[in-house]
């Protein structure tokens, strides 16, 4: 039970849910600022497709190191102290991007910039189980959601906006700054006067989190989520310039849109979900009608149409994400004690799908083959 269920939802919940959403706003701007300058940024860097690839993975490949530790220490010291140390990282991995001219170190700075938004990710399910009534817990994850999503869409359709890459880079860095005063200020564990839970050591929290056959579960389905949403987001700018001939500036906006619609699957998708009542069912239905808008949409002529595939590929692709995001409060083995470490799990596994889909499995298989 969440302290929300046993004393009552504190009015600065709301307060929590605004700097978390900053805190994950940032990560995915950071990320997302590259798919629109990769016209620019690949002969700068003299980067391969498999290179550009991993850049754009790198925000999230700190993650695969960090979340498992960050769960477990944010079990034993809390969320807030964890993610500040984050935040410390980000800022300077954002900012120093501007003055990086080779692959190595720009893959260095883009993995700092999101360690932040990786802790965070990996324990919202434990900050937010601590200010939230667990049946709000689906709802509240997708509302928190919406924020890496605007994010996304911030970046892929202003990015190409600003004068020059260093220009873009040195913003994000002095927005990540700004957002982690706001952390050290807002941010807040659990409400005041709540029961704390009981202190173990870090390994037990994991080991408990471990062998859960719950967590395993939501990790792996959205390792293959993520690993979707990479790739057609990463290339989608560049495919429509080179294949379909459309300006840097207009391919920029229509690769906004699949994260335009998922703004709205983050939100809408638990809705739907609880209305039809039965998760597997809506799990099943989502995936299969993904699977086939991410193929056709891109392909469509210029016009409406592509605007309202790419929409729909971006709602179906974000609508499940909450729901898996939400299980470590909701799981009876799990609940708020040993929350940060399976959402630490689920993070790792997430992430690593984000980088290993898209970096090593479809980019070496399909080479230049853009249907493939």
């Amino acid at each position: 039970m969440s302290t929300a269920d046993e004393s009552g939802p504190s009015p600065y919940r709301w307060v929590i849910l605004a700097i978390a959403m900053l805190g994950t706003f940032i990560g995915s701007y950071a990320q997302f600022q590259l798919p629109p300058l990769a016209y620019k940024l690949m002969p700068a860097l003299n980067l391969s497709p498999s290179q550009f690839s991993a850049l754009m993975a790198g925000p999230m490949t700190g993650s695969l190191f960090i979340c498992i530790l960050g769960g477990a220490l944010a079990d034993r010291f809390g969320v807030k102290k964890v993610v500040a140390v984050g935040f410390f990282f980000s800022v300077i991995g954002c900012y120093f991007r501007a003055v990086t001219d080779s692959f190595w170190p720009f893959l260095f700075m883009t993995i700092l910039a999101g360690l932040a938004s990786g802790l965070l990710v990996g324990n919202l399910a434990k900050l937010f189980g601590a200010w939230f009534p667990q049946r709000q817990m689906g709802t509240i994850m997708g509302v928190c959601m919406i924020s890496p999503a605007l994010a996304m869409f911030a970046g892929t359709s202003t990015t190409a906006l600003f004068p020059s890459m260093s220009g873009a880079f040195v913003f994000s860095g002095v927005l990540c700054l700004a957002i982690f005063v706001l952390w050290l200020v807002f941010a807040k564990n659990r409400p005041e006067g709540a029961v704390e839970p009981p202190v173990l050591r870090a390994n037990q929290y994991l080991g408990r989190a471990a062998r859960s056959r719950g967590v395993w579960l939501a990790g792996c389905s959205l390792f293959f989520v993520m690993g979707s949403v990479m790739v057609f987001s990463s290339f989608l700018p560049n495919v429509l310039q080179e294949l379909r001939g459309i300006s840097a500036v207009k391919a920029s906006l229509f690769a906004s849109m699949p994260t335009l619609g998922g703004i709205f699957g983050c939100f809408l998708g638990p809705m739907i979900c609880s209305r039809m009542g039965v998760m597997r069912r809506y799990l099943i239905m989502v995936g299969l009608l993904s699977g086939v808008a991410i193929f056709w949409s891109w392909q469509l002529p210029t016009g409406p149409w592509l605007v309202a595939a790419l929409l729909l590929a971006g709602f179906l692709q974000y609508s499940v994400q909450p729901l898996f995001s939400a299980l470590p409060m909701l799981l009876p083995d799990i609940g708020p004690v040993y929350a940060g470490s399976a959402g630490g799990i689920i993070a790792t596994v997430q992430v690593l799908g984000a980088v290993v889909v898209p970096t090593f499995i479809i980019t070496p298989l399909a080479g230049t083959n853009t249907t493939m």
